[in-house]
């Protein structure tokens, strides 16, 4: 049995907002590791946290649904969640799960 590994790297940039980097496979399993860390940077009470996504090489439909819970949470803290660095299957796979919206994705 092989065990999906999933990186979480948080810094506060010059800016001042919070930069979050994603790195490996976002999925069930995973996205389960990671959340109590991203909620935790959620409540840290900076205006911007700018989740970088341009490691992730595999994402599910949890990782999507993780993305959503914490766009949620960011807008009940008062924070702006901004994705980047998206690859193009998961844009792919957002929009497919109609959570483009929500999300704020906009079109290449």
């Amino acid at each position: 049995m092989t065990t999906a590994l999933i990186d979480l790297r948080a810094a506060v940039g010059n800016d001042g907002d919070l930069r979050v980097t994603l790195a490996g496979e976002l999925d069930f399993h995973t996205a389960g590791q990671v959340e109590p860390r991203l909620t935790e940077l959620v409540a840290s009470g900076r205006q911007t946290l700018l989740l970088d996504l341009s490691g992730i090489s595999f994402c599910d439909s949890s990782g999507i649904d993780l993305f959503v819970r914490v766009h949620r949470r960011c807008r009940t803290a008062g924070t702006r969640l901004r994705l980047c660095g998206v690859p193009p299957l998961v844009v792919q796979s957002i929009r497919v799960l109609g959570a483009d919206r929500e999300l704020g994705l906009t079109a290449p």
